[in-house]
């Protein structure tokens, strides 16, 4: 019987597009009863990298990721801080339950817990020289526990991701290229403008919104908004 990372390994190296990788990872994990994923370059060339910048997958809730954007959450993430630190795998719940916490911290923690994402494990990937990526991973429906041995697991199955996916966006961009009427309705929708009001500054119908917003989500391989939004900066499509 193959083990999980035996499954993913294999499945990984014959899959040869980015954003199918990307919809792959999201399944697998689901299976695994993880629903929600977050994966970020933090350092490049042993240099920091910005959040609009190093966004690579996001399908926590979209009312989180606006907090976390809005708050500027990514400059003082604790998960984060410990991963830019630490080469093992990290408990959500032990950076939660730290006594040095700030208030801004904390308050993040709390938005955490009303989306449903303040308990699961978040692992620093190291890449080429003088990079770290981070991912982490979560359950919204159940709480989880990790042995010792399913964390070394899913660090394991992260490594893979991480470089199966740089290796392919090496090759391509990443996505699908959208067209010139396609990049205008992300542009807007990075501006919070809502379909209704796209469709009255393009001049085109909603019937025509709709199938251009999800257009403009299968070619980055997104599903909400926000993260359409951020995957379109980081991958220079619009700008920040």
């Amino acid at each position: 019987m193959r083990s999980n990372i035996d499954a993913f390994i294999e499945t990984t190296l014959r899959i040869n597009d980015a954003i199918e990788l990307k919809r792959y990872f999201e399944k697998f994990l689901g299976e695994l009863d993880f629903d929600v994923v977050a994966y970020h370059v933090l350092v490049e060339g042993f240099k920091s990298v910005p959040l609009s910048k190093g966004f690579r997958l996001s399908t926590f809730p979209e009312d989180y990721i606006r907090y976390y954007i809005d708050h500027k959450c990514f400059e003082y993430d604790p998960i984060m801080e410990e991963a830019r630190k630490y080469g093992g795998p990290i408990l959500l719940s032990d950076v939660a339950n730290k006594p040095d916490l700030t208030d801004e911290q904390k308050a993040l923690f709390v938005k955490a817990r009303e989306n449903n994402v303040a308990t699961g494990a978040a692992f620093s990937i190291y890449g080429r020289p003088g990079e770290i990526s981070y991912f982490c991973v979560c359950s919204t429906q159940q709480p989880v526990e990790f042995s010792r041995a399913q964390l070394l697991e899913l660090q394991a199955i992260c490594q893979q991701m991480h470089l199966r996916f740089s290796e392919l966006t090496r090759v391509d961009s990443g996505g699908r290229k959208l067209s010139k009427r396609e990049t205008e309705v992300l542009e807007l929708i990075a501006q919070g403008k809502s379909n209704n009001v796209i469709g009255s500054m393009l001049g085109v119908s909603p019937n025509t919104v709709d199938t251009l917003v999800r257009r403009c989500f299968d070619k980055l391989g997104v599903t909400s908004r926000v993260e359409a939004a951020l995957a379109g900066v980081a991958m220079g499509i619009i700008l920040p």
